[in-house]
């Protein structure tokens, strides 16, 4: 059975791959903080059929560039605005990073490296969850480690690559910003230093690949800045890179440790068996990245740029040591290449389990990260000539599911110092605000609150004008006077 399926690699791996990254998803709600934001995004670049500037509650919003926005709004506008349509590009992107995998190692290393390359990536923890995932990561993935692999055969065998390589890292620029060419180039330039063969660089067409690394992904970047000025500078290049990599975003995550443990949580099953086979292949002096073949130089210099340049970072995330798999993969298939049935039967295991967890038991978790049961409520009723305020921790995904404009309900004296302008955090907050005060004599609000609110605010409300309370699903209320 095996043997006929690895006849026929890339309609296995694409199947066994599309399987397990859409399983459920129809069941997955959009959840916050992260996924509304661009599934919200999306939907109004559909509805306002402007695909240049994205834009979120009516407001132009620089978060990300646009590659991923073009992906999300492309499927929604053929499959409506829905779970299934919002994390389909995620896996489709998952599945073609895969598949891509494959074809690389296995030009490398050979054929059973390139199919224990896939299955190893395929059914790590991290690269599941973010093929289904709607955020930008799976697209991401696969335009660095293009731009790194097409790097190396633009290196070995023939130098018209280099123009691939600049391309991805264009269209990984497009996706995530300057580390799209910035993490791939320096683990390039750092691979000739290594080799001590710095001379390539006359020959990597660093003048005519810039250029056309400048055309593709300034053409975008170029419009914004000619579009919106400053303002497109000061968020996206201002806050959402500079003060990313300054000021941590999460605090909490500020741990020597983090990225440790998302290595072997993110790269499980397979973390957990590679470094005690390092160490014995070390105790047996058998690791010498000199006599290493070029690839396998290149991959490691990659996985360790990827994973220092963000331990650096101050704002520390999840996702960000992701595209490090491209690399861990490879090699892990390398160093297993003589236990291809065990890893065909943990891969089996792996995708069985995932589905189950689909289906079974992350739609209950998502849902309870999600204002999906709240916007639905809302969507079904007549709120024409209300003004809808969420006086609980805001959810954008309530925006979206219910398709209706929803204020932020914050104390008046606070407001100012929580809107968007400067160089901070607050230019995540482009949400519509109302001042708590205007709501107290206003009879045409319908006010949003988690079920055991108690605080003195709501009680006032309550006090000044008899509301009455709808109780919806979830943990949230509706409050009508």
């Amino acid at each position: 059975m095996m043997k006929t399926l690895r006849s026929h690699p890339y309609i296995t791996l694409f199947i066994f791959t599309m399987l397990i990254y859409l399983a459920g998803n129809q069941l997955l709600a959009i959840t916050d903080t992260a996924e509304s934001n661009y599934a919200l995004t999306a939907k109004e670049m559909v509805l306002s059929g402007d695909w240049i500037s994205p834009q979120i509650y009516g407001r132009y919003w620089y978060d990300k560039p646009i590659f991923y926005y073009w992906e999300l709004a492309l499927s929604f506008a053929l499959f409506g605005f829905n779970e299934m349509a919002a994390r389909l590009p995620a896996a489709v992107l998952g599945s073609a990073s895969v598949l891509f995998t494959y074809w690389f190692a296995r030009r490398c290393y050979g054929e059973k490296a390139g199919w224990l390359s896939a299955l190893i990536l395929g059914t790590s923890v991290e690269c599941w969850i973010l093929s289904k995932a709607v955020i930008t990561d799976s697209t991401l993935f696969l335009f660095m480690s293009a731009s790194i692999a097409f790097f190396y055969l633009g290196y070995s065998e023939n130098r018209k690559y280099y123009f691939l390589c600049y391309i991805f890292a264009a269209l990984a620029t497009l996706t995530k910003g300057p580390i799209g060419i910035l993490l791939p180039g320096l683990a390039c330039l750092l691979f000739l230093i290594y080799k001590k063969d710095i001379r390539e660089m006359a020959h990597v067409h660093l003048f005519s690949g810039l250029l056309l690394f400048t055309l593709i992904a300034g053409a975008w970047y170029g419009t914004m800045c000619y579009l919106h000025g400053n303002d497109f500078l000061l968020n996206f290049i201002g806050v959402h890179n500079v003060l990313r990599a300054t000021v941590s975003e999460h605090p909490s995550h500020n741990k020597w440790y983090f990225y440790i443990i998302i290595y072997f949580a993110g790269f499980a099953p397979w973390s957990f068996f590679v470094p005690v086979s390092l160490f014995h292949r070390w105790k047996r002096k058998e690791l010498d990245l000199r006599s290493a073949r070029d690839s396998t130089q290149l991959l490691l210099i990659y996985a360790f740029v990827v994973l220092i340049f963000f331990q650096l970072v101050a704002t520390k995330y999840t996702t960000y040591t992701f595209p490090a798999l491209f690399s861990l993969s490879i090699l892990t298939a390398v160093l297993y290449k003589n236990y291809e049935f065990r890893i065909e039967k943990a891969a089996l295991a792996a995708g069985a389990v995932y589905t189950v967890l689909a289906i079974a038991v992350a739609p209950s978790i998502m849902l309870n990260h999600s204002g999906k049961e709240i916007g639905e409520a809302l969507a079904h009723l007549d709120t024409s000539g209300k003004t809808i305020a969420f006086l609980d921790d805001y959810r954008t995904s309530a925006v979206f599911y219910s398709g209706k404009t929803i204020y932020r309900a914050e104390p008046g004296d606070k407001i100012a110092s929580m809107e968007p302008g400067t160089l901070s955090w607050n230019a995540k907050n482009v949400m519509p605000f109302i001042a708590e005060e205007d709501l107290m004599d206003n009879p045409d609000v319908l006010l949003i609150t988690k079920d055991d609110n108690r605080s003195p605010f709501l009680i006032a409300y309550n006090e000044a004008d008899a509301s009455y309370r709808i109780n919806v699903s979830g943990e949230y209320s509706l409050w009508l006077r």
